[in-house]
């Protein structure tokens, strides 16, 4: 039997919406060497029946059943399921470009990489889109030093040796890069459900990149992203604020367990910096979240005096920051509780409008 060339996870679960879209767009890529894992994690809608009618009608899908346990489990169990030269994950509400795959993986095996990175369309509710393009210019390199500044804009995109400026936080993304699976397998490397779904992703990437030895950026344009009002990062969640602390808490473990240099950190200070602006229109200035203003000043007071949050708010440095967070972090470190009211007002018209 051939090697499958590349194993594309999907983790499945209340998308019966979009999951058509999505596999087809998978199984029409001119690639006959794949093996395509669904993997339903409990689905409660139809997506189950929707999965295991692929598999009845083409031999490259394989479905996993298995119980509701998050995404970060969803994608372990695809990881493990695997048998590809290549490892590609894809979002169930999202859909890939029309037989760019291929070329992915051609980039990969004529460079020998670990990592290929690939750009995305960025696709909006309302019908609109754009070209996200994750670096300034095409490169290869096996120079630690360069892969070390590429890991530390997955953290802060500022710091990103081919910067780009509308770059955003797609960095982080399991499908912004096709993976060499032997690196992730011989490694161990796993998403960490642990984290509740915030920045799995970007700790998995960390992970990646510690290990790779070689990366590639060809400016392939491979992936549709569907950006959902649904999405957990738009939506209020009154467990915001322990969700994001756990994933800080595991980045730490990160950097002392590979013995991160202080760039490293202080590019985490400019993610959590980041993160807590996101907060002021997410959750603390949100319209469900019932909280009177002076309760809600009383928490946002509180929570920049504890870790993780006192520490980046102390040592972030204003020039790793866009605007907003810039104007975030001087109201944080001067205590300007109604400047962050602004912020989040202005937010919520910006986005209506």
């Amino acid at each position: 039997m051939n090697q499958i060339k590349i194993s594309v996870i999907i983790p499945v679960y209340n998308v019966e919406k979009y999951i058509r879209q999505c596999v087809d767009s998978v199984l029409e890529q001119n690639i006959s060497s794949m093996e395509v894992i669904l993997v339903d994690d409990g689905s409660p809608d139809n997506c189950p029946q929707i999965c295991d009618s692929y598999a009845a009608l083409d031999a490259r899908v394989k479905v996993v059943h298995k119980e509701n346990g998050g995404v970060s489990k969803a994608r372990n169990t695809g990881i493990k399921e695997s048998a590809g030269e290549w490892l590609y994950f894809v979002d169930s509400d999202d859909w890939l470009v029309e037989n760019s795959l291929k070329s992915l993986i051609e980039t990969g095996d004529r460079e020998k990489a670990d990592v290929v990175f690939t750009d995305c369309y960025e696709q909006f509710d309302n019908g609109e889109h754009r070209r996200l393009k994750l670096f300034s210019n095409s490169f290869s390199t096996n120079d630690k030093t360069v892969i070390n500044q590429v890991q530390e804009s997955i953290l802060c995109h500022k710091r990103s040796p081919y910067f780009s400026p509308n770059a955003d936080s797609a960095y982080p993304a399991p499908w912004s890069k096709l993976i060499r699976a032997s690196l992730v397998k011989e490694n161990n490397i796993e998403f960490d459900p642990t984290v509740l779904g915030v920045y799995d992703d970007g700790l998995f990437t960390l992970e990646v990149l510690e290990q790779a030895a070689k990366i590639v950026y060809a400016g392939n344009c491979t992936y549709n992203y569907r950006i959902l009002s649904s999405s957990i990062v738009h939506t209020f969640k009154k467990d915001m604020i322990e969700r994001f602390e756990k994933n800080c808490f595991a980045i730490d473990r990160f950097e002392e367990r590979n013995h991160k240099e202080q760039s490293f950190k202080f590019a985490e200070y400019a993610r959590r910096v980041a993160y807590y602006s996101s907060m002021m229109s997410s959750y603390y200035f949100h319209q469900k979240n019932d909280q009177s203003f002076y309760n809600a000043s009383k928490d946002i007071i509180n929570a920049t005096k504890r870790s993780p949050w006192k520490e980046a708010i102390q040592n972030a440095r204003y020039d790793d920051l866009e605007m907003k967070h810039q104007y975030t972090l001087f109201c944080m470190r001067h205590g300007l509780i109604y400047g962050l009211k602004i912020y989040a007002s202005a937010k919520r018209i910006l986005k209506k409008h």
